[in-house]
């Protein structure tokens, strides 16, 4: 039981993180475009994040529980960010080669 809750909590966490990232994608690349979904990925990245913290706590009581959830946060976030840091290389990368197939330039 107290496994099955963690991991009830590791997945809310992840949906954290994705609405919380997402809504800051959102707010940099569209601003004032799309207000309504920037205050929908916000509520569902503190929505996410109180029920996991929830699930949390039931399973492993709020003292442990609670550095758990601290622990899952911050995995999720660091994965997140070393995955954008990753797919922006490889972006420019891909811009890099392609602007220099278009100008007719050697790599």
């Amino acid at each position: 039981m107290i496994i099955l809750l963690i991991m009830a909590g590791l997945t809310f966490c992840g949906a954290s993180v994705f609405c919380f990232y997402k809504a800051n994608y959102c707010a940099c690349t569209q601003a004032g475009q799309c207000d309504n979904p920037v205050n929908h990925y916000w509520l569902g990245a503190m929505i996410n994040a109180l029920v996991s913290l929830t699930f949390c706590c039931f399973a492993l009581h709020v003292e442990l529980g609670t550095l758990l959830w601290l622990t899952l946060m911050a995995s999720c976030f660091l994965g997140a960010y070393i995955s954008a840091r990753r797919e922006k290389l490889k972006r420019c990368k891909n811009a890099s080669s392609t602007n220099a197939l278009l100008t007719n330039e050697p790599n």
